[in-house]
């Protein structure tokens, strides 16, 4: 088997509604392999993936969930894998997360030859809202979901979260969530940088980045809460990586930011349709999807049955996505006086 170039790592808790299109939209940015570790899963995320396994399109592996927790726990095994180890980059993401890019044919190719000369390219978060859409339905989340923060210019966050693309190599004491973490004696050496060459950093690395940097060459489109109804089964589910962590209006008001518009994603509108197309095809890929989303419906109907989610509930519906507004003094400075109004359209049930 040729070895494969570019291999995405994931680790998935009850994502069975999310997969299909998920896994379609990163196969069309040209990761060769996808690589998926999962736990406790109930609402059959493991069968539709095992199902993508049997028909070449992911490798699926149960997670052993250790010291460090779930997503630690499956990047130390990854990095195991015959696969991983002889893969040229290396991409860590979530399942509520779609690379994005804006150069070339906008394939992780593309990223890579925009940002040449680093080890570590590490592509900003652009947070999405519910889009005031508070029913989950069977529809793909890139296209619901448009309302996302503020950009940097308009007064929106500084420091962003990141999620990089990696080249592979020994220098490395683990593979992070956000980064890798070279080893202390050869950190020296790796060097990281947003896309786009801008404000190129030697390690150690944080999870964050602050400006300069932009979008122009990819972002991370993140649907941290996606629809309000899907926050609910979110909140009975826990956080993969902060797994004792109860979600609440805080989490809430965090996460579900807006107030500006962005529909970049849908570029990849037809090839994604064509790899869906291909899913579908296969009757028992369909069956298990459609199983899924009726297994998450039903979660929801019942967790709306008790006190304390129907309460959460009514106060989410009461709630518009928040036009986050950097607060240090230093991006206040350099903020636009142009920042989009907070009305938008996108804000009403559809």
């Amino acid at each position: 088997m040729e070895k494969p170039e570019k291999v995405l790592i994931t680790a998935m808790k009850n994502e069975g509604p999310y997969i299909l299109e998920w896994v379609a939209h990163h196969k069309v940015l040209g990761f060769d392999r996808i690589i998926v570790y999962t736990n406790d899963c109930t609402d059959g995320t493991n069968q539709i993936l095992r199902r993508l396994q049997d028909l070449g399109h992911v490798e699926f592996h149960r997670n052993r969930v250790g010291t460090g927790g779930i997503h630690r726990s499956a990047l130390r095994q990854a990095r195991r894998l015959p696969v991983v180890k002889d893969a040229k980059w290396i991409y860590v993401g979530d399942a509520d997360e779609f690379l994005n890019i804006h150069v070339g044919n906008h394939r992780v190719d593309d990223l890579i030859e925009a940002t040449p000369g680093v080890d570590v390219i590490s592509i900003p978060w652009k947070i999405f809202s519910n889009s005031g859409r508070h029913v989950m339905r069977d529809t793909l989340v890139t296209r619901q979901f448009f309302d996302c923060e503020l950009d940097f210019e308009q007064g929106g966050a500084g420091r962003r979260f990141v999620k990089s693309l990696f080249r592979q190599g020994d220098f490395y004491l683990r593979f992070g969530l956000h980064n890798p973490h070279p080893r202390p004696e050869l950190q020296a050496g790796v060097f990281r940088s947003v896309p786009g060459g801008h404000a190129t950093e030697p390690a150690p690395f944080g999870n964050h980045v602050s400006p300069p940097f932009g979008f122009e060459v990819a972002q991370i489109n993140h649907y941290a809460v996606r629809s309000t109804q899907a926050y609910l089964a979110k909140r009975s589910r826990g956080r993969a990586n902060h797994s004792s962590q109860t979600l609440g209006t805080e989490y809430w008001d965090r996460w579900n930011r807006g107030g500006a518009k962005d529909e970049t994603i849908l570029r990849y509108k037809d090839e994604v349709d064509a790899v869906l197309e291909e899913f579908r095809a296969d009757d028992r890929l369909r069956r298990l999807h459609r199983r899924a989303f009726r297994w998450h419906k039903a979660l929801i109907n019942d967790l709306l049955k008790l006190p304390e989610y129907d309460e959460l509930y009514q106060k989410l519906l009461e709630k518009p996505a928040v036009d986050f507004v950097a607060k240090d003094r230093g991006v206040r400075e350099r903020m636009s006086s142009s920042a989009p109004s907070s009305t938008d359209e996108n804000r009403t049930e559809s």
